[in-house]
C-alpha cells in the first residue's frame, strides 16, 4: 500500500503542470489511503517570513481567506521550524486552523517542515490531523517523504529561486518575459522581480510613464505561484471615482442607471490570482479609504448589496507620482502608502540604461518586419545618435518612434529623427535616481543638469548629504566635489 501510494504520488508530481492540482489531489490521496483528514499546505512568504495557506482541499476558499487574514497579524515563524505532532489542545498555542469534524476524536495534529536544498528556512509546511492508531509511525515516515517531495517540486518550478534566466542567444536577449535588456539596472530590477514574485506581499512599482511598470507586474505574476490563476490589470486614472469602484468591486442588478444585470469586479476576477492597480497616486481620497479597507480585511461588497465577500488577491500598484510629495500635499492617504509599500520596486528610465537602447531598436524593428512582412534595417549611425537622446517618454516614447519611422520609410532603410525638442524630464516626475554626465546631446547642459539634479536631491533630503547622495547613486565624496566644483552656494546645505 505504502509503494502505491508513493507511486502515485510521484506520478501525479512530475506529470502535472499545474503544481497547484498536483499537490492538492497528493493530499487527496493522502486521505484515501491513510485516513489523514484536514489537510493543508502553508507557505512561506519570503519578505514578511509567515506562513500563509495555499491549499485546504477541506477548507472553502471563504475559510481560508479569513485564516490567512489572522495569520497575516500573527502566526511566529520560530515555532514552526522542526517536525511536530501536536495533541488537539496544543493546536490553540499555535493560532492555526482548527475543525470541528474531528471534534472529540482520538488523534493528533501533524506538522511537516517542507525543506529545500539549502535546509535554512522551510519553503512550506505540511499540516493534517492524523487519527490515534498502531502504525502511525510508519504514517508520519510518509508524511516526511511526501513533504519531501513536495518541497522538491516547489524548488523544481522556482519557489525561492534568485537567478535572472535569459532567452536563447540567437534571439533579443531577455532578462524577463518580454523585457528586454542586458544593463546592470536592468539585471538588478530582474533579480528583485525574482526574489519577490513567490511572496504575498504588496508590490509598489515606482517609475516614470513608458518604462514597462506593467510588464515588470506580469513579470511578477509569472513567476509567482500563482501563474496559473488570472492577472487582472485596470488604470485607476482612466476611470471617474463611481466607475472605478463599480470595476473594482462589481454591481448587482439595479445598483446605478445602467446597470441591467448583476456583474463581478475585478477583485472577484483575480481571486486567487494577481490584481495589478496601475497609476494607484491619479486616484481620490475618497477611493484610497474604500481601497485601504480592502486591504486591511480582505473583504467588500459590491455596490448595491449588503453581501459581505473575500477574495485571495495579491495586490500589485504601479504610479508614476511621487507618493511622499502627494502624502505632504494631502492628495494620497499615508495609511494606504504603508500598506502598498511592502515592497517597492523602481524601474529605471530609459535614459539610465542606455546599453538596452540598441536592443530596443532591434527588438521592435523585428516585430514589425514580421507584423508587415519586411526586411527593413536600421542603420548603426542612426543607433548610436538615438543611444543618446533623453527618451523623456521612455520605452513607449521609442517604440512609438519606431513605428513612426517604419511606416514613412522608402528605401529598405530606417531613419528615426532625433527627438531634439524632449530633453527634459516629464513634469509630473520631480525625482531623479541618478546623475548621467556621459549624454552627448548638443541640446543638453551637463553642468545645468547635474546642478539641478543636486540642488532637488538636497531639497529633498532637506539638505542631508549623506541621503542626498544615496538618492543620486554616487558616493559622498563625489557629492561634495560636485557641490565644490559647481560652487553650489552653503546656505542651501544644512550639515
Amino acid at each position: 500500500m505504502y509503494l502505491d501510494f508513493l507511486l502515485q504520488i510521484s506520478k501525479l508530481l512530475k506529470a502535472s503542470s499545474d503544481l497547484s492540482r498536483g499537490v492538492n489531489m497528493a493530499m487527496i490521496l493522502l486521505q484515501e489511503y491513510f485516513e489523514i483528514r484536514n489537510t493543508m499546505l502553508f507557505i512561506r512568504d519570503s519578505v514578511t517570513n509567515k506562513y500563509f495557506i495555499e491549499l485546504a482541499p477541506e477548507l472553502s476558499e471563504e475559510e481560508k481567506n479569513l485564516w490567512n487574514q489572522k495569520l497575516s497579524e500573527r502566526f511566529p515563524i520560530s515555532k514552526l521550524h522542526y517536525e511536530m505532532v501536536l495533541s488537539p489542545e496544543e493546536l490553540a498555542n499555535y493560532q492555526l486552523p482548527n475543525f470541528s469534524n474531528v471534534a472529540g476524536k482520538a488523534g493528533s495534529i501533524v506538522l511537516h517542515p517542507l525543506y529545500g536544498q539549502d535546509r535554512s528556512l522551510p519553503l512550506g509546511i505540511f499540516y493534517g490531523w492524523l487519527p490515534d492508531h498502531p502504525k502511525n509511525q510508519d504514517k508520519l515516515k510518509i508524511i516526511g517523504l511526501l513533504a519531501s517531495m513536495i518541497a522538491l517540486s516547489l524548488e523544481a518550478h522556482g519557489l525561492n529561486t534568485d537567478t535572472v534566466y535569459q532567452v536563447s542567444t540567437d534571439q533579443t536577449p531577455m532578462i524577463l518575459d518580454g523585457v528586454v535588456g542586458v544593463s546592470g539596472v536592468m539585471k538588478k530590477t530582474a533579480a528583485m522581480v525574482k526574489k519577490v514574485a513567490p511572496s504575498r506581499a504588496t508590490v509598489l512599482i515606482r517609475g516614470e510613464s513608458g518604462t514597462g511598470k506593467e510588464l515588470i507586474a506580469r513579470a511578477i505574476h509569472k513567476h509567482s505561484l500563482r501563474h496559473n490563476a488570472p492577472f487582472i490589470s485596470i488604470n485607476c486614472a482612466a476611470l471617474s471615482d463611481n466607475l472605478l469602484e463599480s470595476e473594482l468591486f462589481g454591481h448587482e442588478q439595479g445598483a446605478f442607471t445602467g446597470a441591467v444585470r448583476s456583474r463581478k469586479g475585478r477583485f472577484e476576477l483575480a481571486d486567487g490570482g494577481t490584481l495589478f492597480l496601475d497609476e494607484i497616486g491619479d486616484t481620490s481620497l475618497e477611493f484610497q479609504t474604500k481601497l485601504l479597507r480592502v486591504l486591511q480585511e480582505g473583504q467588500f461588497e459590491r455596490l448595491g448589496s449588503s453581501k459581505t465577500s473575500c477574495v485571495d488577491v495579491r495586490i500589485i500598484c504601479a504610479t508614476n507620482v511621487n507618493l511622499e510629495h502627494a502624502i505632504s500635499t494631502g492628495t494620497f492617504r499615508e495609511d494606504l502608502f504603508y500598506r502598498l509599500n511592502v515592497i517597492a520596486l523602481e524601474v529605471p528610465p530609459l535614459r539610465e540604461r542606455r546599453e538596452d537602447i540598441p536592443l530596443l531598436l532591434q527588438y521592435f524593428l523585428e516585430q514589425l518586419n514580421e507584423e508587415y512582412q519586411k526586411n527593413i534595417q536600421l542603420s548603426q549611425e542612426n543607433v548610436e545618435t538615438l543611444k543618446y537622446q533623453d527618451w523623456p517618454g521612455n520605452i513607449r516614447e521609442l517604440e512609438n518612434a519606431i513605428h513612426a519611422a517604419f511606416l514613412m520609410e522608402n528605401d529598405g532603410i530606417l531613419r528615426i529623427k532625433p527627438q531634439a525638442g524632449k530633453i527634459e524630464q516629464p513634469q509630473h516626475s520631480d525625482k531623479i535616481i541618478t546623475l548621467h554626465p556621459q549624454s552627448k546631446s548638443p541640446h543638453l547642459s551637463v553642468k545645468h543638469e547635474e546642478v539641478e539634479a543636486i540642488q532637488k536631491a538636497l531639497s529633498r533630503n532637506r539638505g542631508i548629504q549623506l541621503r542626498a547622495a544615496e538618492d543620486l547613486g554616487i558616493s559622498l565624496r563625489q557629492l561634495r566635489y560636485r557641490i565644490k566644483k559647481y560652487n553650489i552656494p552653503v546656505r542651501k546645505i544644512q550639515t
